[in-house]
């Protein structure tokens, strides 16, 4: 099967924000453009999204970042994460089965093309074999985080050695259990001396996944006018005919499905259906079957300039969802309030347990989530630039690149240093690969935590949802 893969560009970002005000995030990004259609040429990856399958592969040792080297004498001693679930099916019953009920029927009226044809005998052997399976993860997401956990026992040895305690949590999504257990599975392996607890709870859903019990968020995010704009701007950029009409003989075809099926003699509960819809279902599931072990694929069918369509309407809708804009009211990356404050909270009661100098392990705190999770974390903390605040939703897609930040299996990592007599250090990698955050260094990519916990934590005090579980 063909799968877009390409090494990530990453260029560093840094930003400050007055203490003891309302962190909205910085007001510019580096953060490569997928505006941009010379970089799209350039690295097909943009177009995948957050539905890329993680970039990082053993069997390429090209893609494996290098890091840089910890300051004299500074030894890692914890690690703390954050990880999205592997590659899965694509959630949505219907992406599976609208277009094959729709190209069904237009076969029987004589309306597809003989690429049409073979397109929907694609998607039936697709639609087939998702069954039972939406949302699930697939082999390659287990094997993905297989490989995440072996390439971070080989980076931190020393976190991981003799009987450590590694503590693993999941949210209660079946694909984020089975990421958990693929990646401890692989760090028994390597140390079966780890003692691994897993856990996947209700009780722990507050920070590991997005509760929003008074919907504070979810009010803004589904105001009318945030959908009104995505619309409108979902149909300024989409251009449906070459696709459609190489699948499809007549496309005013779809108002007679529209009227003579799917609504008046419907004993199959057939969809409504238009371009844009056979255009977004298409494009969607060309760009997820990468994530599955199907030898499928419909990138003969679907265009580069297609599947750029389609990422830049998601990617404002990601900005809308996780980021400081204007649709979020600026407040929208708080939604992980309470993950942020685990993190910071768990690493000081890891480090009270073995000291700062470096020399006994506190081991790994693991968690296992979400993108819906992982991108506004990244936001509010202001990973590699992605607080940016910016107006223009036209150019939304120049400073904000959720494939930067949420692949498949997309992960953080914060890797805790000691040295005797030293101020204990921090370093994040995004994706395995050493990232910036809004504080003062002359260390980089190592930052002193007390810094850096001092920083989150004004975060914290201005979080519009502080008080809600105290």
């Amino acid at each position: 099967m063909k799968r877009l893969f390409a090494a990530a560009a990453l260029v560093l970002a840094a930003s400050l924000s007055l203490l003891g005000q309302p962190y909205t995030g910085p007001q510019t990004s580096k953060v490569y453009s997928v505006s941009d259609w010379e970089q799209v040429q350039a690295n097909p990856d943009l177009v995948l999204s957050d539905y890329q399958p993680y970039p990082i592969l053993d069997q390429n040792p090209a893609s494996i970042p290098a890091l840089t080297k910890a300051p004299k004498g500074y030894r890692p001693f914890y690690i703390s994460h954050y990880g999205r679930h592997g590659s899965r099916w694509l959630i949505s019953t219907a992406t599976y089965t609208r277009p094959v009920a729709f190209l069904k029927k237009a076969k029987t009226e004589g309306k597809l093309t003989p690429l049409g044809e073979d397109v929907l005998a694609r998607l039936e052997k697709v639609e087939l074999a998702v069954r039972g399976r939406y949302g699930e993860l697939t082999s390659l997401g287990a094997e993905q985080h297989r490989q995440i956990a072996g390439r971070m026992f080989r980076n931190f040895p020393r976190v991981f050695k003799g009987d450590v305690e590694i503590d693993a949590k999941s949210t209660v999504i079946i694909r984020c259990i089975l990421s958990m257990e693929s990646f401890c599975m692989r760090l028994k392996e390597l140390n079966p001396r780890l003692r691994i607890t897993n856990d996947a709870s209700n009780h722990d859903m507050y920070y590991m996944n997005n509760q929003d019990p008074d919907k504070f968020f979810s009010n803004i995010t589904s105001d009318p006018k945030n959908a009104e704009i995505l619309e409108e701007y979902k149909n300024r950029i989409f251009k449906t005919d070459r696709l459609v009409t190489s699948l499809v003989k007549d496309t005013s075809w779809f108002k007679t499905y529209n009227e003579k099926f799917a609504f008046k003699d419907n004993p199959e509960k057939l969809p409504k259906y238009t371009a844009s819809g056979l255009f977004y279902d298409v494009t969607e599931l060309c760009i997820s079957l990468p994530n599955t072990d199907l030898d499928v694929s419909l990138m003969d069918v679907v265009s580069l300039e297609d599947m750029h369509q389609l990422n830049l309407y998601r990617n404002l809708g990601s900005y809308r969802y996780a980021g400081f804009c204007d649709m979020g009211q600026k407040v929208t990356p708080y939604r992980q309030t309470y993950l942020l404050k685990n993190i910071l909270e768990t690493a000081d009661r890891q480090i009270a347990k073995v000291g700062t100098d470096g020399k006994k392990s506190a081991g790994a705190t693991l968690r296992f989530g979400h993108d819906s999770n992982l991108m506004p974390l990244c936001s509010l903390m202001d990973i590699d630039g992605a607080g940016v605040y910016e107006p223009d939703n036209d150019n939304v897609a120049n400073v904000w690149n959720m494939e930067h930040y949420i692949p498949k299996a997309g992960n953080l990592q914060f890797v805790f240093y000691g040295k005797k007599g030293s101020p204990v250090l921090v370093k994040v990698l995004l994706n395995e690969h050493e990232a910036t955050l809004p504080v003062e260094t002359d260390k980089f990519p190592y930052y002193e935590w007390n810094k850096v916990k001092a920083f989150y934590q004004n975060i914290l005090d201005n979080s519009p949802i502080k008080e809600r579980f105290q």
